[in-house]
């Protein structure tokens, strides 16, 4: 059995079955909001920056901090990893219009979003006038917009099915109704200030739609569509509301080892398919016939490994600057 990332996974005993489905559903748990979150976070720190920088300076530091990373993963990491998958990839947007960035594909998707973003503030900037604060929409918007997200999340399914999975390089194209969503909320959060009017009714009404989508997900894959396309207007927004209000409440402190990880983070994320192949490669031959024993056996030097590369990383004069 393979992954997604290529590493051999062993067959197991049938009695074992039961914990590759465990990690199936640890991985749709996760990817069901996760990667949305990230675009509304990274959203939420653009408009501060343009005003800072202006559009221009702003679009040529994305450039440079996200771009050379997407390059490096093309250029060093995948050779790295095999020279023969790495050339074939490159050839595959001349023949299919498909080309896999890896994990940077979420670094070129933020560079195309800002780029569209600061180019429409450029337009429209003679005619901005002051902005009336808003509230957080109302729970019945919120709801009712988890609904209507639903026919583009399926219209995206076709347009991945139709162009390819890694289509100029964005990766999944059925997700993006969703991630240009909360790339959009990641702006207007910013713009009404909405995460310090999160409360408590908005957390728990995240954990509702959460559990929601589930349900949603398992009645769509029983009548043969695809559950994860459907719920994910639901699990997207619900559990990036909860997430976002418990760690305003929580979680909102500064220390040695958080600003360390925080600074190191971008790089080890960047790098993270290396130290993890190197870690499934050492340990291929000492796989267990428990698969929930290898992944915390490869895991945890993945993580580890990838953090002191980026730590390194965010120590080299030259690198530095990029990371």
């Amino acid at each position: 059995m393979q992954n997604s990332n290529g590493f051999n996974l062993p067959p197991v005993k049938e009695t074992m079955q039961y914990q590759y489905e465990i990690l199936d559903t640890f991985v749709i748990i996760n990817a069901s909001f996760f990667m949305s979150l990230f675009f509304f976070i990274s959203a939420y720190f653009v408009i501060p920056s343009i005003e800072r920088k202006g559009a221009g300076k702003f679009m040529l530091d994305k450039l440079k901090r996200l771009g050379i990373p997407t390059l490096i993963t093309l250029l060093v990491i995948f050779p790295m990893m095999s020279l023969d998958y790495a050339t074939s990839n490159i050839k595959g947007i001349f023949l299919t219009g498909n080309i896999d960035l890896g994990v940077t594909w979420f670094c070129w998707t933020l560079i195309v979003f800002s780029g569209v973003f600061a180019l429409c503030s450029q337009i429209t900037s003679g005619s901005q006038k002051s902005f009336v604060d808003k509230p957080i929409p109302a729970i019945w918007k919120i709801l009712l917009f988890a609904i209507i997200m639903i026919p583009f999340n399926f219209f995206g399914l076709y347009m991945m099915e139709a162009l390819g999975s890694n289509f100029l390089g964005f990766h999944l194209l059925k997700f993006f109704p969703m991630y240009i969503s909360m790339f959009y909320f990641g702006i207007l959060a910013y713009r009404y200030q909405w995460l310090d009017k999160l409360e408590r009714k908005h957390a728990f009404l995240g954990i509702l739609m959460w559990v929601a989508g589930l349900f949603i997900y398992k009645v769509a894959s029983a009548y043969g569509l695809n559950g994860e396309v459907a719920m994910r207007g639901f699990t997207v927004i619900g559990m990036s509301m909860f997430l976002l209000y418990s760690f305003k409440k929580l979680c909102n402190t500064k220390g040695r080892w958080s600003s360390m990880l925080t600074r190191t983070a971008f790089a080890a994320y960047v790098v993270q398919l290396y130290p993890m192949k190197l870690t499934a490669d050492f340990y291929q031959s000492f796989m267990t016939q428990s698969p929930l024993v290898n992944f915390v056996v490869i895991a945890i030097p993945s993580v580890i490994g990838s953090f002191a590369i980026g730590y390194l990383i965010c120590k080299t004069p030259i690198l530095k600057r990029i990371f």
